[in-house]
């Protein structure tokens, strides 16, 4: 975290001094870096053009900015992007000043305009989901599926869009006498879904996920399997514990939000806690792990032992209101995310551009060749793309 509170410093330096309100040893350091790179020169040259700057100084300067920034951060991870953006506007306009600088300085996304380059949203793959019905049946979700799809025993199943929703008719039958009728609900790579359970709860889908689920809670605890990624919003029923299963591992909860990451090809399952509490369970090693809001749960799939660690949780659930977020992320890592949201190929040239590392928050709308050139300003690494082939390679 050291090298992102330096970019901070820097940034309320350099935002500062379009005011002229440095001292004697901020206006040095200051000038210590612009004399540094003809770059860090013309990125300060685009900040003094933008008069967004100067206007929003004053809110700045009237308030604890790193007070405001860690609210507003917290609070956007809780809420969807539209509602976070209208709820929290006067701590998104007082920290926009010293962010944008900074992301500026990091990144070097073009702020000789002032504003941040729109690209049109590309996502060369199909984002429509397979549902796989009780009986066998598969669906390919699509618009045109919008309204009732099926009704399957005393749950009606309606598509709106990328939602799906399970409702109880109020069937009759007793609970005890009724079958487990269980969906699976495939996302393929670029796509995401949102799934309404019967019993209330949310789930958002991230690409290539796989959830199997009943279509109706029955008995005393509600069993979904998951592989790949998803986002809980469970609903509370003390008399029904809702888990969440995948290989050898399950989450335990009553009702509470939290991110839940289970991928083949990643050497680790992790939960990380929004709201409420949870319990890990490792089913091999019988251990088991207690979350409370903050925490970060995972599980080594080799010795099937669990840890935990208290992490910034918006970093792992951005993805659901449309974000990439990195923090100081190993190139590899990275790539990992972004291969699997655009459908990539991607080979190292130099192998040891894997370890370089990169922090940002981009907007997954954007075209990959939007991306790539975001990440390319950090001047190490450059890519060279081959219709869904990306090659990289060290500066």
């Amino acid at each position: 975290m050291e090298k992102e509170k330096d970019i901070f410093r820097l940034a309320n330096i350099i935002a500062r001094s379009l005011e002229g309100t440095l001292s004697v040893e901020e206006q040095q350091e200051l000038d210590d870096w612009l004399t540094a790179s003809d770059i860090n020169r013309k990125k300060y040259e685009g900040f003094s053009a933008l008069g967004v700057l100067k206007k929003k100084s004053a809110e700045y300067l009237q308030v604890d900015w790193q007070a405001d920034c860690k609210m507003f951060m917290a609070s956007r991870a809780r809420l969807q992007r539209r509602r976070r953006m209208q709820r929290f506007s006067r701590y998104a306009a007082v920290f926009v000043l010293v962010l944008g600088v900074a992301l500026g300085v990091y990144v070097g996304v073009g702020y000789e305009t002032g504003e941040r380059p729109v690209v049109q949203a590309s996502v060369p793959v199909s984002k429509n989901a397979i549902l796989t019905l009780a009986g066998g049946e598969r669906v390919v979700l699509s618009d045109s599926n919008s309204g009732v799809l099926k009704r399957q025993g005393d749950t009606r199943v309606t598509v709106e869009g990328n939602n799906i929703s399970y409702t109880n008719n109020g069937g009759t039958s007793g609970k005890k006498e009724k079958k487990l009728l269980f969906n699976t609900l495939r996302i393929p790579r670029g796509g995401e879904y949102f799934v309404t359970l019967s019993d209330g709860s949310t789930v958002w889908l991230n690409a290539e996920t796989e959830i199997r689920y009943p279509v109706e809670f029955v008995g005393n605890e509600r069993i979904v399997y998951v592989e790949g990624e998803a986002y809980f919003d469970v609903k509370k029923d003390e008399s029904k514990p809702f888990i969440v299963r995948s290989g050898l591992t399950d989450v335990r909860v009553m009702g509470t939000s939290f991110n839940f990451r289970s991928y083949p090809d990643e050497s680790g399952v992790s939960t990380t806690l929004e709201s409420g509490a949870v319990i890990m369970v490792s089913r091999d090693s019988k251990q088991e792990i207690r979350l409370e809001p903050g925490e970060q749960g995972t599980l080594d799939k080799e010795s099937g032992r669990l840890s935990k660690h208290t992490v910034d949780t918006y970093l792992y659930s951005a993805w659901k209101d449309g974000r990439f977020v990195f923090l100081d992320t190993r190139l590899e890592d990275l790539f990992h995310v972004l291969a699997r949201w655009y459908d990539l190929q991607v080979f190292y040239v130099h192998p040891g551009a894997k370890d370089i590392r990169f922090t940002g928050d981009l907007n997954k709308s954007e075209d990959f060749r939007a991306i790539l050139k975001i990440i390319e300003n950090n001047e190490r690494v450059e890519f060279d793309v081959n219709e869904r082939t990306v090659s990289i390679r060290l500066r």
